[in-house]
């Protein structure tokens, strides 16, 4: 198969196999959870998608294929874990991290067109622009099979179907009102036709038709991507020919500077970080004295701990987030100065990066006495989570204020698909369990009710809690409730498996 058109012959073979994955899809979707189908249909895309590519780009090691880990992985937290959070964001990270996939391994140069500008464009153009294409390919397989001619009358018996759907209503209609036999036997044609689910059956098929022709689409918008036109101006320059006007000879030169993007003075850009070194300095050595100093500064009466840690810690990650927002500017939106100015700048960076390490410290130290006073929770360990990312994020932003040639941004994307990976794997619910039961122990309080609300992970801890605890407060009821998730959402098919609840059920019946 040529690289630059594809045949009609396959288009067919690519179509049938798209309605075969469509039908698989039906079935392993179709009124059901979410289990162990959402990998199984991964890996099945992932086959029809390597044969259907096999003869323009082969399947071999190459840096593309890095993006199918974490793709698979996080496909099967629909079986390994119940974290309903966690598996909504993973139905959008999935789809998109194939698409990125996808998109990197069929590209046959480095273009020049940035990544993410030309996922949306395999997406939201070359995609929609075959859309239309499944029924042109199965008109033609159609008429392919026919004689001389016949496709052309196929076409008209089809238009005179549609030219007599109204005319047939009416005459239904009238003829209904004249004859009351015949209208109660249509009245008996619901009746007849119950047993046949027309409109469920209508869906089933609409489902199937939408799932194949996105598939289709997608792949073959990937084969044979349709470029842009290039502008007429610019095919004659490329040509050599002369453009449609040409300035005279007599007229005034007038310099045109080219489209730049505009950048920060240097020293403006040193201004600013001066400023802001200055009061972050200030707001460390306070840090220091009340959270770093082994609490040799007392707070003023009133005010606890907990409701000092509580207060403030937003507020920290908000600036934190300015930092970053300051940072990438000054890397990449300030004129470079002579190696001096330079040095100095970078050197202002440094500063800011440590004065932003030591307000995520302050952060992560409120948080963690906020939890201590009223509980672990799922959403205050992701913020946990979130802050020592940032912190990463900060980290290679300063290694690459002293080693230039470190590619920052794709940096930054490897470390948020790993970092979003580990924190699938963490075992984030039982975490906050485990936290939490560690909390009861040493100070009698435990919010059973939160932990009723969590995943299926939670139940061997609680019953571990129960059988050391029994007189705990709530954990009786916690466990009701899981066991009343768990009948009300048996699976009724292999394809809903997920191991975190069916080992959930399992130990509340032996309990």
């Amino acid at each position: 198969m040529k690289t630059e058109s594809v045949p009609v012959r396959y288009e067919g073979k690519l179509l049938l196999a798209a309605l075969g994955c469509a039908v698989i899809h039906h079935y392993l979707f179709y009124g059901k959870a979410w289990g162990v189908s959402f990998p199984l249909f991964v890996i099945l895309f992932y086959v029809y998608y390597y044969w259907a590519v096999r003869e323009k780009r082969e399947l071999r090691l190459e840096p593309s294929i890095a993006l199918a880990v974490p793709v698979l992985l996080l496909s099967f937290t629909y079986v390994a874990h119940s974290n309903l959070l966690l598996l909504v964001f993973n139905a959008l990270a999935v789809p998109l991290l194939i698409v990125a996939h996808t998109t990197w391994h069929m590209a046959e140069e480095r273009p020049k067109t940035p990544f993410i500008l030309r996922l949306f464009d395999q997406v939201f153009v070359q995609t929609i622009r075959y859309v239309p294409r499944p029924v042109i390919v199965a008109f033609r397989a159609l008429s392919f099979k026919m004689k001389a001619g016949r496709s052309q009358e196929l076409m008209k018996v089809l238009i005179g179907l549609i030219v007599s759907i109204p005319l047939l209503l009416a005459v239904v209609a009238l003829l209904a009102s004249a004859d009351s036999m015949f209208d109660r036997a249509l009245a008996r044609l619901p009746e007849l036709t119950s047993g046949l689910k027309l409109g469920q059956t209508l869906f089933r098929a609409l489902w199937i038709a939408c799932i194949a022709t996105g598939l289709f689409a997608y792949v073959r918008g990937l084969l044979q991507p349709k470029r842009w036109p290039p502008r007429a101006a610019e095919e004659d320059f490329a040509t050599g020919s002369e453009p449609p006007e040409t300035i005279p000879a007599t007229a005034p030169a007038v310099a045109v500077a080219p489209s730049a993007v505009p950048r920060i003075d240097a020293t403006v850009a040193a201004t600013v970080l001066v400023v802001l070194n200055a009061v972050y300095l200030l707001f460390a050595f306070v840090q220091f004295s009340y959270f770093f100093g082994g609490g040799a500064a007392e707070l003023p009466e009133g005010i606890t701990y907990a409701s000092y840690a509580r207060k403030g810690f937003a507020e920290l990650v908000v600036v934190t987030l300015i930092n970053l927002t300051v940072l990438m500017t000054m890397l990449y939106g300030v004129k470079r100065p002579g190696p001096a100015a330079w040095r100095f700048l970078r050197s202002l960076l440094g500063v800011l990066v440590g004065c932003t390490g030591i307000m995520l410290s302050s952060a992560y130290l409120r948080l963690s006495m906020y939890e201590e006073a009223y509980g672990y929770t799922v959403a205050r360990l992701l913020v946990h989570a979130f802050m020592l990312f940032l912190l990463v994020l900060f980290i290679l932003a300063l290694v690459k204020l002293w080693r230039e040639r470190l590619p920052l941004l794709r940096c930054y994307a490897v470390v948020t698909v790993i970092a979003y990976v580990i924190i699938n794997y963490f075992g984030i619910d039982a975490a906050v369990t485990r936290g939490n039961i560690q909390r009861y122990e040493a100070t009698g309080r435990l919010d059973a009710a939160y932990l009723g609300s969590l995943g299926y992970e939670v139940v061997p801890l609680l019953l571990e809690l129960k059988r050391k605890h029994p007189d705990a407060e709530g954990v009786d009821e916690a466990l009701q409730s899981f066991r009343s998730r768990i009948e009300s959402g048996k699976a009724a098919s292999w394809t809903e498996f997920n191991w975190p609840e069916w080992r959930a059920a399992k130990a509340l019946e032996g309990a």
